[in-house]
């Protein structure tokens, strides 16, 4: 488990390692995501930064903080409406056209809903933004990504090591859905798709991340400003700040701890590890395995047991094959 003094020296020594880095942000038009992007800026000579969010005011506001802190970056905001799929696509399609390569796709859409609510294209409002847009991403971009001459990661921000029994039949939560059975299947959705896509891009690296308890805006999004404003407090001796939150992330995006499973080129795999700092194991119990299930501060937090188990009845692959299937029928166009 990295100290936080090894992750500020490894994000420090990014800039000599990687003076030029491409990377999307999904969701960062606010907390985690902005953080995260914000702690890029200032480690990287020049960075590309593209945010993806649906407010367009503090899209904006947070493009210009980050132009003041790096003169030399380059950033785009994209305005977008994710819960649907086909407006993740025109996003993706604007960033095909700018880049020719990225070398991090770092996700963190959805919220805690206390209710079920469906799309125009029929699928519930949050387990799209936490798990359907998310891939969808991560399907369009694959190309670009496989195109990094560094090391290429996907990080996904949710519920790692909150896995839990899921439905082969419920897997889009049509058939049944509770608050808590939605929070397990994300959770448990995004660790099987990181496990399959990592075994089919070996050059990648995919991690699901938790991310711990942080002082950010989803409290109040989730419960209004009156409870979010006593949960805030109440969590904050147990609660981290935004920026060690992106200090923190920056650290999983770009160290040699959590290479992919076949790198391009192993003497450049990541961020070299500080002293003390190891190569992680895999969800599959792999070391360097290439998808990782983390906890907040860079540990394994993998249920092995039960992500056996799902292996042995070919649940990475079942998950991937309906993620594609349910693409081709909400978009009719694959």
């Amino acid at each position: 488990m990295p100290t936080l003094s090894q992750v500020r020296q490894s994000n420090t020594a990014l800039g000599a390692s990687r003076p030029h880095m491409v990377a999307v942000f999904v969701g960062g038009t606010s907390g985690i995501g902005e953080a995260t992007a914000k702690q890029l800026a200032l480690n990287v000579k020049k960075p590309t930064i593209h945010l993806v969010g649906r407010n367009a005011a503090s899209g904006s506001k947070i493009v210009e903080e980050l132009r003041a802190s790096n003169p030399e970056g380059s950033f785009n905001f994209i305005q977008s409406d994710l819960s649907l799929l086909r407006n993740v696509d025109e996003a993706c399609a604007e960033i095909q056209q700018r880049e020719k390569q990225i070398d991090l796709l770092f996700m963190t859409t959805g919220h805690l809903a206390i209710s079920k609510k469906d799309t125009q294209e029929g699928l519930d409002n949050n387990h799209v933004l936490r798990y359907y847009a998310r891939m969808r991403f991560v399907h369009n971009l694959l190309p670009l990504l496989s195109a990094s001459q560094g090391s290429a990661r996907v990080i996904s921000i949710l519920a790692a090591g909150q896995e839990g029994s899921i439905e082969e039949d419920n897997f889009d939560l049509t058939k049944s859905w509770t608050f808590m059975k939605s929070n397990t299947y994300a959770a448990t959705l995004n660790s099987l798709a990181m496990e399959h896509l990592a075994t089919t891009n070996p050059t990648i690296s995919f991690i699901h991340a938790f991310p711990g308890i942080v002082r950010s805006p989803l409290m109040k999004s989730t419960f209004g400003n009156f409870a979010g404003s006593v949960l805030t407090v109440l969590s904050r001796p147990i609660s981290m700040t935004l920026e060690e939150s992106g200090e923190r992330n920056l650290f999983l995006s770009t160290s040699a701890a959590y290479p992919p499973a076949a790198p391009k080129d192993p003497a450049h795999s990541g961020v070299p590890l500080a002293g003390g700092v190891q190569t992680a194991a895999a969800s599959t119990g792999k070391v360097g395995g290439g998808s990782y299930i983390l906890g907040y501060d860079g540990s394994n937090a993998t249920r092995e047991k039960l992500m056996a188990d799902y292996r042995s009845k070919h649940f990475p692959n079942k998950v991937w094959n309906h993620t594609l299937e349910t693409f081709k029928r909400v978009l009719r166009s694959e």
